[in-house]
């Protein structure tokens, strides 16, 4: 539960927002949180309150709420 690891996955998700590989978004995400949980939670609930527009803040929690609760071993979604 480390404030900096939490910073560090808001600001990732923000910048990968952007990126249409949803696989490799998600994966560095996971890379960066080594399997904290909490600090995936943590983030997801302190992207709520970002000063950023509706689409990109949706967007990063999504991300977030992927790499925390997808099951890595199954393949992703595809829509």
């Amino acid at each position: 539960m480390s404030a900096p690891k939490v910073d560090l996955l808001v600001e990732k998700a923000v910048m990968l927002s952007t990126d249409s590989d949803d696989d490799a978004s998600i994966s560095e995400l996971r890379g960066l949180a080594q399997g904290d949980e909490s600090s995936l939670e943590q983030a997801i609930q302190a992207s709520l309150a970002l000063p950023l527009g509706l689409a990109a803040r949706h967007r990063a929690i999504e991300l977030l709420a992927r790499a925390r609760y997808e099951d890595p071993s199954l393949p992703s979604p595809r829509l």
